[in-house]
């Protein structure tokens, strides 16, 4: 079975709505909006944890609950998000029909039509890209190490024998790394920890460099081997020190583990649930997009 890390929010919903229709409940969601992070100004509340009959259901489960939100002083309504963008989020738009990999949060396409019906419409948009290369390695790599390089940047495996140190040291980067990512509000270590710690396992050093610049983890990319397709190697988490010295080093650490992947026989390499606009989608110059996802939004005002 591939894993999926589902696991419940970090902090409980603020209410909890529900369909029901001869005592039998049709469709449920989840709603936050204390706390949530605002989205180009406007206040968000995020929809999520939604389990559902049917369509029907949806749709107008859906609709109460961007009225509940709009109720609480909210003007964005975003999901599907549970409670937080470190867990399940986002839907799928559009597949050129390439199979779920490890710990994708994959939904068919169709799960977008109640929520466009609902007068949600794509908020941020993100892809997954397929790189069946390995062997070729990029250009542009070399001269982007040795300026790092010079800068002070060596590159070592991760330290599993030491995982939660490691951990402590990447939860600080991300802290940084991501603070400006759309729908992004900071979690503490354990919290982090829970997430990261049942990958172990499913995790060999040699596909996940990290990045050291005086002593500290500047940089570091998390993949595995798809358990159940093992030629393909997911990558699955890249943050990096904002610090724009350190630009391109991204970048780097990709080169590295697409390296070590072939190495260890892998031919194929997926870049996971990247950003629309970031530096990710250059990445590797030969990837090509074969699913893209979205958060919906809704305006309540």
């Amino acid at each position: 079975m591939t894993p999926t890390l589902a696991r419940p929010p970090i902090t409980a919903p603020d209410d909890v709505l529900e369909l029901r229709a001869r005592g039998i409940v049709r469709a449920r969601c989840s709603l936050w909006w204390g706390g949530i992070p605002t989205h180009e100004g406007r206040r968000t509340g995020f929809v999520g944890a939604l389990e559902s009959c049917d369509d029907d259901a949806t749709n107008i489960l859906l609709a109460r609950a961007a009225e509940r939100l709009r109720a609480a002083g909210c003007t964005l309504a975003a999901g599907p998000v549970d409670g937080d963008t470190w867990h399940r989020y986002r839907l799928v738009t559009w597949t050129d029909g390439t199979p779920p990999f490890a710990l994708e949060p994959y939904s068919p396409v169709a799960a977008t039509v109640p929520w466009e019906r609902a007068g949600f419409a794509p908020l941020e948009t993100y892809a997954s890209y397929r790189d069946d290369a390995l062997g070729t390695r990029d250009p542009r790599a070399p001269a982007l190490e040795a300026r790092l390089r010079a800068a002070g940047i060596v590159l070592r495996p991760l330290d599993l024998a030491r995982f939660d140190d490691e951990l402590a040291q990447i939860h600080t980067l991300a802290l940084r790394g991501f603070r400006d990512a759309a729908l992004y509000a900071p979690i503490g270590f354990e919290a982090f920890a829970a997430l990261y710690r049942p990958l172990a396992p499913l995790l060999d050093p040699r596909l996940c460099p990290v990045a050291v610049r005086d002593g500290r983890i500047a940089g570091a990319l998390f993949a595995l081997r798809d358990p159940r397709v093992p030629h393909t190697v997911v990558l699955k988490t890249v943050v990096r020190d904002p610090d724009r010295l350190l630009a391109g080093l991204g970048f780097v650490l990709t080169d590295h583990a697409r390296a070590a992947a072939h190495a260890l026989g892998a031919t194929r390499a997926i870049s996971a649930l990247q950003h629309d606009g970031s530096v990710a989608r250059s990445l590797a110059a030969q990837a090509i997009i074969f699913r893209r996802y979205a958060v919906f939004g809704k305006e309540l005002s």
